[in-house]
């Protein structure tokens, strides 16, 4: 059953029992928001009380955008339904709480984050507030040591992997992050003035086996519970709140990925403000913040916490660099680049972020501390 305005009524009244939110004899009004590329997004509120409200999700059996011509999976939905369930049990302020799960309609009804904005759009506007910084870094420690392999009992991590075997997402991911950009692939683009720079890239050996070990560690990899799609746009923030969403991605594997990811969209937004130094100043601050509360909120034996840390610091390098490039030349570009309107700046902050994501994925081992990351910019 796929929901449009009118079904998601009747819908949210024949659930009322389980749902238990709104009054049985609420009279109910919808609106779609959002603009995601895969799944419908409705607001769903009481018309006596319009502050009382929820959020329905659907994911139908293809991809949104592009309609039932390019089918996916809904079972996406259940990932991101068993996902807050343990990103409720780690780190319940940074999550919105769900309120009912049907896997067969593949349909979440949340809690609506009213009056939040996108990460993003405070990057954007050059608002980088320490408060965020803290608590995704905070959401990440306590997610990924509590469900790391070396954390649990094996019977704890067969279950995290086996619920979390989200194999069709994480093949997107793999070719739209580490393979299609590097390739002529129809879903490439980038700006006029870049040919030479991606054609020596596309021919780069030594860059082209960096970014082939990194998807087989993204692929192979099985150590903890991983967001899979965590950059600025998957976190909604409200003055000293901010919120993770949107873990349909999420799989068991290297949760390096989640910090990579979100470096790597912070990095994006500091090449855009190069006329605003104090910007990227607490940008640099940014990241070393995020990595100091991550390390602290880590919770591991000592004798295996520096080990890990290292690797997963090593890793994490290496995806902010993948994923810096594919912003540039692959399929899905980001607002914080490509709201640039000159078009010469534009084209001179994209040739540095390819050179620094090019830094970054060759010299992931050799960067040992974040400050060495920050330094290198």
């Amino acid at each position: 059953m796929e929901l449009n305005r009118e079904t998601i009524l009747q819908y949210l009244h024949e659930r009322q029992f389980e749902i238990g939110f709104f009054d049985s004899d609420a009279e109910l009004i919808s609106k779609e928001i959002g603009d995601g590329n895969l799944n419908f997004v409705y607001r769903v509120y009481d018309a006596a009380r319009p502050t009382y409200s929820v959020v329905v999700k659907q994911a139908p059996p293809y991809i949104k955008i592009l309609g039932p011509d390019y089918p996916l999976p809904s079972d996406r939905l259940t990932y991101e339904s068993r996902s807050l369930e343990i990103y409720n049990q780690f780190a319940s302020q940074a999550v919105p709480t769900q309120h009912y799960f049907d896997s067969n309609a593949a349909v979440i009804v949340m809690e609506d984050l009213r009056g939040y904005r996108l990460l993003r759009d405070d990057l954007i506007a050059g608002i980088v507030d320490k408060t965020v910084l803290e608590q995704i870094g905070c959401f990440m420690g306590r997610v990924h040591s509590q469900t790391y392999t070396d954390n649990v009992d094996s019977a704890t991590a067969d279950k995290y992997r086996e619920n979390f075997a989200n194999s069709v997402m994480q093949s997107i991911t793999a070719d739209y992050v580490f393979t299609f950009p590097f390739m002529e692939h129809e879903t490439n683009f980038y700006t006029d003035g870049l040919e030479l720079d991606v054609k020596r890239l596309k021919t780069d050996d030594v860059f082209l086996q960096h970014a082939r070990n990194l998807r087989s560690i993204f692929v192979t990899e099985q150590h903890g519970l991983t967001h899979g799609d965590l950059h600025t746009g998957s976190v909604m923030v409200k003055g000293d709140s901010a919120k993770v969403i949107d873990s349909e991605f999420a799989f068991y594997g290297p949760v390096g990925f989640d910090i990579g990811l979100f470096w790597a969209n912070y990095l994006l937004s500091y090449f855009s403000h190069t006329e605003n130094t104090d910007v990227q100043s607490k940008i640099k601050s940014a990241i070393i913040q995020t990595w100091e509360t991550y390390t602290e909120e880590f919770k591991m034996d000592p004798s295996l916490k520096v080990r890990t840390l290292h690797a997963i610091l090593r890793e994490s390098v290496g995806f902010a660099g993948m994923e810096m490039l594919r912003r540039i030349i692959g399929a899905a570009h980001v607002r914080d680049i490509e709201s640039i309107q000159e078009k010469k700046r534009k084209l001179g902050i994209e040739i540095d972020i390819l050179k620094f994501g090019i830094y970054l994925v060759k010299e992931r081992k050799n960067i040992t501390t974040v400050y060495e990351l920050v330094e290198s910019l």
